[in-house]
Order: structure tokens, then C-alpha cells, then sequence
């Protein structure tokens, strides 16, 4: 009996415990299966049938499978994972991954990366490097006043100047151009500069400071694009409109009356009807502008009817214009390098108008506007260009070992113009003006021959050069082959813009 009731007692206690252990589990299973109405995402119902062949491919793309990668698998710490893990060395692999990841530094992330970040200051330097100040030459600016108007200290100013006159000649500059200085300053310490000075179409002047503070310099051929151009047209007006609705320059034309100007009188000789053709390179720079015009290779200018070819024949001693023939058409110099001027005063013994007695008149001059352009009697190099006491604005330019020219009382020299630069028979070299000992706007004007002045109007100058049986045969050759390619070219010739 009493084991009986001991029996009954434990099984009374097994099945409640029972009982409480699928109780607890039910709660649980709520806990589990609970859902909170506020986080809970309600969907829509949509009328699709998935297992429909058309809407499912609608709603799910085809996944290859075989295509797909994990970006951050790694397939040396796949091989340490993979390795027999036991309980001795499962510490010791999560070590080795943990500092491998401990190595990884921010900086390394960025190696990969297609962009690569600058600091603040990097930014701001570069930016302060792009800002120029532009300086336009005015009237009275030399070099210095350039400078001073650029923030630029008196004592870096003569460092600037005077270190760099064996490169660049400062007193060059001229009215209108424009002159682009970056600089900086640190404590009154100059420790960024940079200038860049276009002096010519073909040549800039560019100033830096090094790291060491030392200034730099050098002088920079501008890069320009060399073109081809054939142009043909006929007279209406004159030629000057003629060659302008053509599409030239004004650097074409200027060449083109420079090379006919011994052999045509524009105001008489050109009629309507009259025709022209010129073969030449021109060169534009960055901004497509033509800066340079090379000497025509072939010109014809048709007087009255009559054709005049000239093309250009070149050897290692000289470049001249030649007709069909083989003459010369370039004179050696002229004798009135100026246009619409007369004679005011003649070479010889005269009162002079300011000193007052008898001088002599070594050379003549040439009364004219002030502004007129003076041209080059010939081709040579400017042996003097600047102020030369009574003369006032000078150009002496040596065109042989006979022959000089001397021009004076210029208003002002063409920019270009100085000491060893060459020019060419009717290039403008100044302008006329009343400077020096002068009494009202005149060009004076001295033909030297083996150093003294002559009357250029008794003096007998070559007229064109002759060739020899050799020089002839090559350029018989010559226009062969250029008459075949220019009559290609005004077969197929288009007016074009130029």
C-alpha cells in the first residue's frame, strides 16, 4: 500500500513536469511566432501567378549563376579556413586573421581607388597658381612700372631686371601688350613668382622663382600651325578689295604689294577684269589667328592684261623673287622708302632751319603726316635701333658690306624692331614723327656707302640679282614642277575663308 501510494506520487510529479515543460515551450513558441502590428509590412496582394513561365520571367531576372563572385572572397583566407580546425589551433587561426585585418590602414584602401584626394592646402595652391594679374602696357610703363603695378617689391624688381639681362632685354615692351604676373608673399618675402610676357606673335618671355629663390628665365618659341593657302580672284575695285573678299590677310596683301611695288604702280597699272594668284604658308597660332605669312612660293598679278609671274628661287645664299625668264625683280634698295610723302629738303649744303649756317645735308628728307609708315630700303639686319641725339628715334640697318640706310626723327619704332633683328625690303620699321632736332613731322633718310652718306638721287643701285648656268638650270627645273602643281591647284580650287 505504502508503495503503491510512493508509485502514484512520482508519476504525479513525472507528468507535471511534463506539463510545465510543454507549457514553457508554448510560451515560447509565442514569443517566437509574435509579430508587432507596428513594425509588421503589409503587402499587397498581387494577381500573379509565379509559376506562370512569362510572369515570372517578368518580375525576376535570369541569374547565371556560374557568373557570380563574392568581392570580398579571399582566397588565401579560404585555405586557412578550410584547414583541419581542431580545438588547438582554432585560437590560433582567429589571431592570424584578426591581425591581418589589424594591418589594413586607411591609406591602403585608397591605393585601388580610381580617385586619388588632395589636401586642403595641395587645392589651395594650385588654385593660387592659376591667378594671374594681367598688366596692359600703358602709355610711359617700362618694365618696372609693369612690376610695381603688380604688387611687386623695389628690391625684387632690380633682381628680376638685372638678373636677367643676359636673357631678355627689358627695355623692350610696348604699348598695348599684355604682361601676366603671378606672385606671393610670405612675411614680406617674395616665395612664388611667375611672369609671362608675349612679345612677339612667335616669342614669349617667361620668369619663375625657383625653390632655391633663385629667379629663372627663358625665352620660348610659341608654337604655331603651319597651312597651305592658294588663293585666286579677280579685280572689280581694287586690289586691295579684291584680295580681301578672297579671304587674305592683311599680312597676305602687305606682302604682295611689298614684292610688286618696284614693277606696278597700283593707282595706274591695275584695271578691272585683272586677276591674281598667290601660293603661300601661313601660320596661326593657339587661337587660330594668322601671325606669320612665309614669302609667297609663286605670285601672278595679271597689268592691264598682262601677266606678271614672279616665283620665289632658293639657295643656300640667298631667297629672291625671279620672273619667267630668271630675272630678278627685287632691287637692292629703294630710294623713297615711304609712301605719299614729297621731297621737303634735298642732299647737299643748306641754312639749317635751327642752327642757323650753312651744313651739309647728308642725306633727305621727306615731309609727311606723323604716323606714316616707313619701310626698310632693303633686305639686312638693324644695326641701331633707338634715341641718337639729333637724329632723335634712329634705325640704321646694314644690308651688305657696302651698303647702309639710316632713318631719323621717327615718332616711334614698329614693335620688333632692335638691335640684330633682320627685315625685309619694304617692312614697316617706324613711323614718322618730328623726335631730335626737328622742326615739324619728316622722315630723314641717308643712303651709306662704304661709310659715308650719299645723294641717293645720283646714286646708281644693281637692280636684280642675275643667275648663273647653274642656278639658271635649277631654276628652269623649278617652275616646271611648280607651274604643274598650281595648275592642279586652280583646278581644283574653293574659295576659302583665310
Amino acid at each position: 500500500m505504502t508503495r503503491t501510494n510512493i508509485f502514484s506520487i512520482k508519476f504525479s510529479l513525472y507528468l507535471l513536469s511534463i506539463f510545465i515543460s510543454f507549457y514553457f515551450f508554448f510560451l515560447s513558441y509565442l514569443e517566437f511566432i509574435k509579430v508587432s502590428l507596428e513594425d509588421a509590412i503589409v503587402l499587397s496582394e498581387k494577381n500573379i501567378n509565379y509559376f506562370d513561365k512569362e510572369s515570372f520571367d517578368k518580375y525576376y531576372q535570369v541569374i547565371d549563376v556560374e557568373k557570380l563572385t563574392d568581392p570580398l572572397f579571399n582566397p588565401e583566407k579560404s585555405e586557412i579556413y578550410f584547414e583541419d580546425i581542431s580545438v588547438g589551433n582554432l585560437l590560433e587561426i582567429f589571431k592570424k586573421d584578426q591581425a591581418e585585418e589589424n594591418t589594413v590602414t586607411y591609406a591602403d584602401t585608397k591605393k585601388d581607388l580610381p580617385i586619388t584626394f588632395k589636401s586642403k592646402e595641395d587645392l589651395i595652391a594650385e588654385l593660387e597658381d592659376e591667378i594671374f594679374t594681367d598688366i596692359v602696357v600703358s602709355q610711359g610703363d617700362n618694365f618696372a612700372k609693369v612690376l610695381k603695378k603688380a604688387g611687386i617689391k623695389n628690391s625684387d624688381i632690380d633682381k628680376i631686371i638685372i638678373n636677367g639681362k643676359d636673357t631678355y632685354n627689358f627695355s623692350k615692351i610696348y604699348l598695348g601688350d599684355n604682361v601676366k604676373i603671378f606672385s606671393h608673399y610670405d612675411d614680406d618675402i617674395l616665395d612664388k613668382f611667375k611672369l609671362i610676357y608675349r612679345f612677339s606673335n612667335t616669342e614669349e618671355l617667361i620668369v619663375s622663382l625657383n625653390d632655391q629663390q633663385n629667379f629663372e628665365y627663358q625665352v620660348n618659341e610659341i608654337q604655331l600651325e603651319s597651312e597651305k593657302v592658294y588663293v585666286k580672284g579677280t579685280i572689280k575695285t581694287s586690289l586691295y578689295e579684291a584680295m580681301k573678299d578672297a579671304g587674305l590677310s592683311d599680312l597676305a596683301i602687305t606682302e604682295v604689294i611689298r614684292i610688286y611695288s618696284f614693277d606696278v604702280d597700283f593707282q595706274r597699272d591695275i584695271y578691272e577684269n585683272d586677276t591674281f594668284e598667290l601660293y603661300f604658308t601661313k601660320k596661326v597660332n593657339e587661337d587660330g589667328k594668322t601671325v606669320e605669312i612665309e614669302d609667297p612660293e609663286y605670285l601672278l598679278l595679271t597689268s592691264r592684261g598682262t601677266p606678271l609671274k614672279y616665283y620665289l628661287f632658293t639657295t643656300p645664299d640667298f631667297s629672291e623673287y625671279f620672273d619667267e625668264k630668271g630675272k630678278g625683280m627685287t632691287k637692292s634698295l629703294m630710294k623713297t622708302p615711304i609712301n605719299g610723302a614729297r621731297l621737303s629738303s634735298g642732299f647737299g649744303y643748306r641754312k639749317h632751319p635751327i642752327l642757323g649756317y650753312n651744313k651739309l645735308h647728308k642725306g633727305v628728307d621727306f615731309a609727311a603726316p606723323s604716323g606714316t609708315p616707313i619701310f626698310a630700303a632693303g633686305n639686312g639686319v638693324v644695326e641701331f635701333a633707338g634715341k641718337n641725339g639729333a637724329y632723335g628715334n634712329y634705325v640704321r640697318i646694314r644690308h651688305d658690306g657696302t651698303f647702309k640706310t639710316a632713318y631719323a626723327h621717327m615718332k616711334s619704332l614698329k614693335k620688333g624692331i632692335y638691335d640684330g633683328v633682320r627685315v625685309k625690303q619694304g617692312d614697316i620699321i617706324g613711323y614718322v614723327g618730328t623726335t631730335g632736332r626737328s622742326t615739324g613731322p619728316h622722315l630723314h633718310y641717308e643712303i651709306i656707302q662704304n661709310g659715308e652718306q650719299m645723294n641717293p638721287a645720283k646714286l646708281k643701285l644693281p637692280s636684280g640679282r642675275k643667275l648663273n648656268e647653274q642656278e639658271l638650270k635649277q631654276f628652269n627645273n623649278l617652275i616646271v614642277v611648280m607651274n604643274q602643281e598650281i595648275d592642279e591647284l586652280s583646278k581644283k580650287y574653293v574659295f576659302n575663308k583665310n
